[in-house]
């Protein structure tokens, strides 16, 4: 059975004022915050020399883990104050006006707090210890929770906060209330960015701390001297890492391009857009491994999965039809290649470098236009409907269901039972496939009219040739609208050919 390692914070107050180096608020407070929160209590409460070899090596320990899932109530910034505190040149002024200076306050406030003694706000941090096989993580997990009450702060000094450890199982972290934060490595910059202790830590809080408490000096000057301040250091050694709700999804990094004047696709034909870029991206097959060594191309690049029930990572090809006004024809003047959700961008930007200034030839090898940087004045607006941020997507190319929906309906009692039609449970079967989890889906609808100009019935489109044999052409198409929980960056691409440009979305129109 799965065990965690989880250390629970009550905060004192509905206020939190830690911020970050920006001096922005932060929310949810990092791990690292937490680690040297800990390790404060527990060296103030050692001050007769007992910080032991034990405590050090649960730290180490601590330290080394992967970063925790963070459960925190919701929060909302707070309105801002100002303070006036006293300088660090204070004792060089005469008059108090001249010894105080203003700092901006901005804290977060804590939704579900009610008041003191009420409902206090509580966060969890939980790491997960199963098969930890480093010798003694028992007496670490003991020693880390009982160092976890000697907590007296977690954020500024004034966010004063109980803490305590416990050892608990899946069912227990279930009952856990809170937002959940999951930790995502390797994604391209998203906010939160939050710092996490990685090793090395210990070592250099401490050594943080020694510059401080020798930030006074003695300069001796022949028979003289005086007293000088040396600026503390802080704390340098961490990571960090991207922490995103459960309902969010990371950034999907992606190379655009534009076509040259006169040049222009139907939107029918999408596919065989698609099949030029990859056809393209394919020839550059060498550079590719020599830049990504051990990556397998036939994969990234070609897409041959070779039937596999979970794609691996690829490139996905998608050309952009021009969309955005009442008059636009629908016709394909960009594209776009764009990496798996929460990529780290290197593979797209090697496609940006590699690709531009290309021409595209169709299977003919007949050149049919060269990818070029963006260039005209709307191409700004109609590509940030395919890669902005949004909740409410619709369909530009239609879905194609991963499978048959048999055109049965439901019955009037399934619908009172709120049971799904086989259409919609296909469609959240994609959903799923094309890398999004199911949670974050508030609603959708299916139909045949399309929902932009230049538009069609799903009929029309053309189909790679892996879904054009007799049996998958019966897969049935449709036009989808979609809406999140909370904003999905794009582009968003679902539905059997998701990689080859059919099941594109855009936001929808507001």
């Amino acid at each position: 059975m799965t065990r965690y390692l989880c250390i629970s914070v009550t905060l004192l107050d509905d206020l939190f004022h830690g911020c970050r180096d920006d001096d922005e608020p932060e929310w949810p407070p990092s791990p690292m915050r937490l680690f040297q929160a800990l390790l404060a209590g527990s060296k103030l409460a050692s001050r007769d020399g007992n910080w032991n070899g034990e405590k050090r090596a649960a730290f180490l320990w601590l330290e080394s883990l992967e970063p925790p899932v963070i459960i925190a109530p919701a929060s909302r910034p707070a309105a801002a104050y100002t303070l006036y505190v006293p300088n660090n040149d204070a004792d060089q002024e005469f008059e108090r006006q001249n010894r105080l200076t203003s700092k901006i306050v901005r804290p977060q406030r804590i939704l579900n707090a009610v008041g003191v003694g009420r409902d206090l706000p509580q966060l969890h941090y939980v790491w997960t210890v199963e098969g930890s096989q480093q010798a003694g993580a028992e007496e670490h997990y003991q020693v880390l929770c009982r160092e976890a009450r000697r907590l007296v702060a977690l954020g500024r000094g004034i966010d004063q906060a109980i803490a305590d450890g416990r050892v608990i199982s899946s069912a227990d972290l279930g009952t856990l209330s809170g937002e959940r934060w999951y930790p995502r490595r390797g994604v391209q910059r998203v906010t939160p960015m939050l710092r996490v202790p990685k090793t090395g830590s210990l070592a250099d809080c401490e050594r943080a701390y020694k510059t401080f408490t020798e930030r006074i000096r003695w300069e001796q000057r022949g028979r003289s001297g005086r007293l000088t301040r040396v600026p503390p250091d802080k704390a340098r050694c961490f990571a960090m890492v991207a922490y995103m709700r459960a309902t969010a999804m990371p950034p999907r990094p992606y190379a655009a391009f534009e076509l040259p004047e006169g040049v222009a696709f139907c939107q029918e034909n999408i596919v065989a857009v698609s099949a030029m870029l990859r056809s393209l991206a394919c020839a550059e097959k060498q550079d590719f491994r020599a830049q990504f060594p051990g990556a397998d191309t036939e994969v990234y690049l070609a897409g041959h999965v070779n039937g596999a029930r979970q794609t691996p990572p690829r490139f996905s090809y998608l050309p952009l039809p021009s969309i955005g006004h009442e008059h636009s024809d629908g016709l394909i003047r960009r594209v776009l290649i764009a990496e798996p959700f929460g990529g780290d961008g290197r593979r797209a930007a090697w496609a940006q470098r590699r690709l531009l200034n290309q021409p595209l030839r169709d299977h003919d090898g007949n050149e049919r236009g060269v990818l070029m940087n963006s260039w005209r004045r709307t191409s700004r607006s109609i590509i940030d409907r395919y890669v902005g941020e949004a909740r409410e997507w619709t369909t530009v190319t239609p879905v194609i269901l991963p499978g048959f929906d048999d055109f049965r309906g439901v019955s009037k009692e399934e619908q009172q039972a709120g049971r799904a039609t086989k259409a919609e449970q296909l469609f959240m079967k994609a959903v799923v496939q094309a890398g999004l989890p199911a949670e974050i889906v508030e609603s959708f609808t299916l139909r045949k009219a399309p929902f932009w100009p230049g538009s069609t019935h799903p009929s029309r489109y053309k189909r790679p040739d892996y879904l054009d044999t007799p049996r998958n052409r019966r897969f049935p198409a449709w036009h989808v609208y979609l809406r999140f929980r909370e904003p999905v960056p794009g582009p968003i691409a679902i539905g059997a050919g998701r990689h080859c440009g059919l099941g594109l979305f855009a936001a929808k129109e507001q």
